[in-house]
């Protein structure tokens, strides 16, 4: 494997937008909630704004000049009852055909890497649990459940209400 991995410019702002259409449509089955229009624009500025803070880790793993995997890093303050900041990894993805190669993992070692640098004791990330193949990398990684997300249709929640 010749995968290296490093910060992203602005040359590599379609192969990101590529990367985030791939995790898009792979979570489709899991998703919760419907995407609304426009969130692609938003993706888009949001990472061409990422791209210029020294602070926010955006970080492409290449193989030659192939980007064949991402990831996004902020640093966040996670609990409204501690002031203990962490990196929150989001964007997280290796193109399909490249994965069990590693390439998650070298992206990793980089957000650890920056997380340290800045002085972060965490590094915190949300998934679907229902894509499987997700948990068992993160959970492979020591990534364990520390507050869990519930969310049921108002409709579905009511009825249910209603019958007990």
């Amino acid at each position: 494997m010749t995968v290296r991995v490093r910060r992203a410019g602005r040359d590599d702002l379609p192969a990101l937008l590529g990367l985030f259409g791939e995790l898009d449509r792979l979570q489709r089955d899991w998703r919760v909630f419907t995407p609304r229009p426009g969130v692609t624009d938003e993706v888009s500025g949001k990472y061409h704004d990422a791209l210029s803070h020294r602070d926010v880790l955006v970080a492409v793993a290449e193989d030659g000049p192939e980007v064949v995997g991402m990831a996004v890093g902020e640093p966040r303050t996670p609990s409204r009852f501690s002031d203990e900041r962490s990196l929150e990894v989001s964007g997280v993805i290796v193109r399909q055909d490249r994965r069990r190669e590693g390439i998650g993992r070298l992206l990793m070692q980089e957000a650890v890497r920056f997380a340290r640098e800045r002085g972060l004791g965490w590094v915190t990330l949300r998934t679907y649990s229902p894509n499987r193949a997700a948990m068992e990398f993160w959970e492979g990684l020591g990534f364990s459940h520390r507050v869990v997300e519930l969310a049921s249709p108002i409709d579905d929640l009511a009825r249910r209400l209603l019958d007990d």
